[in-house]
């Protein structure tokens, strides 16, 4: 879609990253919890090298945060070995189909915290290079948001914020899809793989950096 930011999500269920990727960001999971992708070292190699020939304007490294937030921010900075400008980490929340309950926020902001730290520490009171997801019907077990934009999954329409005002603030982009169908006017993936896409609507990929913080957007 013209004027905005499509990018996938690839993990191990994936195939690795291939070199003619089409998107110019796209989101690697490094880990989930103290769980280590098994794909990521060869993901991250391919992501730096299109980092470095312009091929990606920027890249996204996601875990998903579990109450062990300790463990998953060491998986996570370890497996990257290195902070790089024009990457960001991304902390995935989620209740699990019920299985996380209560008021999470000293996790979560935690691992922002932590991130951010190793990213560069803060503008005034707001973390670098870090950015959250969350679906609105999840906000209980992440109510004390920080001050980062956030991905918001909502398959087939737009998310709905009327539970979550506060998300909707920081609401920067839109998982769409799982690559099985949800919003087929939307690519479901690239080339023959089918994967979770995602959307930044009405933002090029220079103008999705500057709002995560890699990028200035560029003056003609």
């Amino acid at each position: 879609m013209k004027g905005s930011t499509l990018f996938a999500d690839v993990s191990e269920w994936q195939p690795p990253l291939p070199d003619d990727y089409p998107y110019r960001w796209v989101s690697i999971r490094s880990n989930d919890g103290a769980y280590r992708d098994r794909r990521f070292e060869a993901d991250w190699a391919t992501a730096r090298r299109m980092l470095d020939d312009g091929r990606l304007v920027g890249a996204i490294v996601y875990a998903v945060v579990r109450p062990n937030w300790e463990e998953s921010l060491g998986a996570h900075l370890e497996l990257q070995g290195e902070d790089r400008p024009d990457v960001v980490t991304m902390a995935v929340a989620g209740s699990w189909n019920g299985r996380i309950t209560g008021d999470h926020s000293d996790d979560f902001n935690g691992f922002v915290a932590g991130a951010s730290a190793w990213r560069g520490g803060t503008v005034g009171e707001r973390p670098v290079r870090c950015l959250g997801y969350l679906r609105p019907n999840d906000i209980g077990i992440w109510p004390g948001l920080p001050d980062v934009p956030f991905i918001v999954p909502s398959f087939g329409t737009p998310p709905d914020f009327s539970t979550a005002p506060e998300l909707g603030r920081r609401y920067v982009a839109q998982h769409y899809t799982d690559g099985a169908g949800h919003r087929a006017d939307l690519p479901q993936g690239y080339g023959k793989v089918h994967c979770d896409m995602n959307i930044a609507l009405g933002r090029d990929p220079w103008q999705l950096g500057d709002v995560l913080g890699t990028t200035e957007i560029p003056v003609d």
